[in-house]
This record gives C-alpha cells, structure tokens and sequence, in this order.
C-alpha cells in the first residue's frame, strides 16, 4: 500500500490517498478531489472498491464528495463505494442522500454509506481494516466565534497487527489521541492553530510535534502558511 496527501490546507480542503492493488482509501474528500487524483495519475473509472473515511462534516473534508460521485457516475464506474463517518454528521449524510434521490435511477455502481460509532472496526481485506477513533471538534465562524462541538474521528489502518498509518483529521487534545498515534508507522496530525496558545479544537504545531513523537513518523497537515 502507498498513502500520499493530494492536499490539505486548512478552511479549504484536505485529501489522503491509500492506494493499493485491490482497492483505494480516501481519507476526507474536500474541494478539487477529481483534480487532485487525476494528477496522482488515478485512473477512471475505477475498477477497484473505494473506501471514503471522512473524519467529520465541515466542507473543507467532505465539499468534493457530490462531485466526486457524480464524476465516477458519468464514467460509468460499477466497482463499489462505500462512505464511512462519525454518526450524527448530517452534513455527510444529507450530501449522499441528495446524491442518491438525484440519480436514482442511473447510478451505476453500488453506493453505500455506513454512520459510524467509536472504535467501530471496518475490514477492507483479511489483512487491512479501518479502526474509528473518536476526536473532539468544533466549528468557528468570524460572525459566531466558537460553535458547539460536533462529531469527529480519526482513523487508524491496520496492516495485519501493524498500525500501517494514523490520520487525526482536525481535533483539539483529548484523551483518545495517543491511543490512536501510539506505534503508528507513519501518522498525518493536523496542526492548524498557528497560535502557540492552547485551542480547545486544534492543534498547534509544538502540540502536534510532541504528539508525533509517539509514532514512528509523522507529518504535519491541515496547516496554513
């Protein structure tokens, strides 16, 4: 398996590739998700299952995920989709079914989408499967200021027993991280808060750092330059 970032900058969009022969992984589908995987040289239609984790309901994870589907109907893909994401995500599950009562009738692959509880385990292959982890999110406007918290997970891939990768999506610190990060062979962690001031639904970059520390490697997203 291969796993590359197409993009992530925070507030705009964010996009982790697994590849493998018998399938491909995305973890979150934000805005320019067709554009990016058409530059990863990702070829249409697909002819393997997708599997899109999305850690949460704001646009910036899951705005591409309507064109998305609607690129792999105009090509006729008939492999399968399945969508997973934290329960109570509205957001996810009214863009899929407005998706699915759109088109009813002239989707040509198998589209499901399955609301997830924590440390739900997701087989992909004998050998690969997907835990959930529970995070702890809130949204923030520049007219609201700080809004409730809302569901939020990151994922782990496990490779046999091996914890092959780990992806926070946005979360600020909370109990279930170092769980999800401890002995992972390579780790995406957001770290969006560029204050150095403690945030209670991002990370900062010392924050992330130290967590990182807890892998085997890591690479910082959701950032902004």
């Amino acid at each position: 398996m291969l796993h590359k970032v197409l993009y992530s900058y925070a507030g705009i969009a964010t996009q982790i590739l697994i590849q493998d022969p018998h399938f491909i992984i995305l973890l979150d589908s934000g805005d320019g998700i067709i554009r990016d995987l058409l530059e990863e040289n990702v070829v249409f239609p697909l002819t393997v299952p997708l599997y899109i984790f999305l850690s949460h309901g704001h646009y910036d994870h899951c705005g591409g995920l309507f064109s998305l589907l609607g690129f792999l109907r105009m090509l006729g893909q008939t492999s399968p989709v399945r969508i997973y994401y934290p329960a109570g995500s509205n957001e996810i599950k009214g863009l899929v079914n407005l998706f699915k009562s759109s088109y009813s009738d002239t989707i040509p692959f198998e589209l499901k989408m399955c609301d997830l509880q924590p440390q739900t385990e997701i087989a992909i292959t004998k050998e690969v499967r997907v835990v959930a982890y529970e995070m702890r999110h809130m949204g923030s406007t520049r007219s609201h200021g700080m809004l409730p918290e809302i569901p939020a997970f990151g994922y782990a891939i496990f490779k046999g027993s091996e914890k092959w990768l780990a992806y926070t999506g946005d979360t600020g610190i909370n109990e279930n991280l170092p769980i999800l990060l401890e002995d992972a062979s390579h780790a995406y962690i957001e770290a969006t808060n560029l204050s150095a001031q403690h945030s209670e639904y991002h990370l900062n970059k010392e924050e992330a750092i130290e967590l990182g520390r807890l892998t085997k490697n890591f690479t910082l997203v959701h950032t902004r330059k």
